[in-house]
């Protein structure tokens, strides 16, 4: 008889499985069985097999989906999404068919569904056992740090397969990419739309390189993942629309009126730029240091504050003057960067530096352009306006160059010195704790040689 602990997920509690398959003739009916001991609707979607997969799963009780030719991943899982809510569910786990994934985990994620039912749940891999390809260590490494640039939210496993999807928001979410990008993509459209990310650590299974069935390929796949990021980063930053809502927001952006709406988002706005006392005070030598001394305690990695600073850095060479650290802070937030760092790497203009940092740019720019340098020699304002003016295009075109000059270095440095000064505060303690275990115990005076009298335990006394 079966114990209520192994019953198999019922088809009236709204979860179903939805497993892609293509050509995965050696390995999809055990998943399959094993699937159906843990749920009691399991969808198959056919992505135009060409080997015997389909015969192998026959007489299994399964849904099946079919593609008369192979369409990718991700519009494989779309197909599935798409039936298990004409069939009426709510929310569907999804895992491969290649045996990498272990059935057996469904529940654990089913569990962290239920408390979190606007969120997808991302089975993290253990990627610390043998067979495991050093290639995806580092794919999933390259995917969770863009990802966590575009989003702001830690993905332990950006590229897992085995998930948990609210049907009612997935299935709303209009993507451009249909095959192994898709997973990471419908991540970032659905955070961008207020859906939570949950990582869940799960068990995987990697077989030795000869027996893997794989249908990722190394160099198309990784360009489509680099398109993907570039496109969504940069038409995250540089298009500034609003996202489709999923989950609606605790906090909402309109307040009564337009004039009250306006108010209380300069207002939140300002506060989202105030930079820490310190970090306003003295010359830029002072400014630099106080900055760096403020990135060494930040909880985000050296290569995030480096490129916080970069873009700072761009931005405070460009010719909109008075208007930096609203740039930055656009930017910053657009890509879910450090703020502080961003707005603060615009200093790089501060004081007598912004005019020599405009002459370098409209130099270079005329330079460039073919066109003679002559400097005004006053220091009149309508002049000199008047001169910035005449030169906009050079001066526009020098701040870019020079401005990508200074995002690099300046992001450089901050990430070298981040590391730097972060090994330098770690070593100190690492010190301290190894003084502490080698300590010698401080030997004890003696005491008296008299014998000790023995305790005595009273009724209703405590241990």
């Amino acid at each position: 008889m079966t114990t209520p602990a192994t019953l198999p997920e019922p088809a009236s509690g709204g979860y179903c499985v939805v497993i892609p398959t293509y050509n995965n003739a050696a390995t999809a009916r055990a998943v399959i069985e094993r699937t159906l001991r843990q749920a009691q609707t399991v969808i198959v979607v056919d992505d135009g097999c060409t080997d015997n997969t389909l015969e192998t799963l026959h007489d299994l009780p399964v849904v099946l989906v079919r593609h008369k030719r192979n369409q990718g991943k991700g519009k494989a899982l779309r197909s599935g999404f798409a039936k298990a809510l004409e069939l009426g569910y709510t929310h569907a786990v999804t895992l491969d068919s290649d045996g990498q994934h272990f059935p057996e985990e469904i529940p654990k994620l089913l569990a962290v569904s239920r408390q979190n039912s606007d969120a997808v749940i991302i089975g993290a891999r253990d990627m610390s056992g043998e067979h495991v390809p050093k290639r995806s260590s580092f794919g999933r490494m390259f995917s969770n740090y863009w990802l966590k640039v575009a989003t702001g939210i830690e993905v332990g496993d950006s590229q897992s397969g085995m998930r948990v999807y609210p049907l009612r928001h997935v299935t709303r979410v209009r993507t451009l990419f249909s095959k192994f990008t898709y997973e990471c993509e419908v991540i970032i459209r659905m955070a961008w739309g207020g859906c939570g990310i949950i990582n869940t650590p799960v068990r995987v299974h990697y077989p030795p390189a000869g027996e893997r069935v794989s249908h990722f390929h190394p160099f198309w796949d990784n360009v489509r993942f680099t398109c993907l990021y570039l496109y969504m980063n940069f038409s995250h930053l540089l298009i500034p629309l609003p996202h489709k809502r999923l989950v609606r927001r605790n906090q909402p952006l309109w307040h009564g009126g337009v004039g009250a709406s306006i108010r209380a988002g300069w207002r939140r706005m300002k506060q989202l730029a105030d930079l820490p006392v310190e970090l306003g005070q003295g010359g830029p030598i002072k400014r630099t240091r106080a900055l760096l001394r403020y990135l060494a305690h930040e909880k985000n990695t050296p290569g995030e504050l480096g490129l916080a600073v970069g873009i700072g850095a761009f931005w405070g060479c460009s010719p909109w003057i008075g208007f930096h650290w609203i740039l930055a802070l656009y930017s910053a937030t657009r890509v879910h960067l450090n703020r502080i760092a961003c707005i603060a790497a615009t200093n790089v203009s501060f004081g007598p530096l912004t005019a020599v940092i405009t002459f370098a740019n409209i130099w270079l720019g005329k330079l460039l352009l073919g066109q003679p340098m002559t400097i005004p020699r006053t220091t009149h304002w309508q002049v000199l306006g008047k001169f910035a003016y005449q030169s906009f295009g050079a001066w526009l075109l020098g701040s870019v160059i020079i401005g990508l000059a200074a995002s690099f270095a300046f992001g450089l440095g901050t990430l070298y010195g981040v590391r730097y000064l972060r090994r330098r505060r770690q070593s100190p303690e690492a010190e301290t704790g190894r003084d502490r275990e080698d300590a010698v115990p401080t030997p004890q005076p003696e005491t008296d040689s008299s014998p000790a009298l023995p305790h005595v335990e009273t009724q209703g006394s405590t241990a």
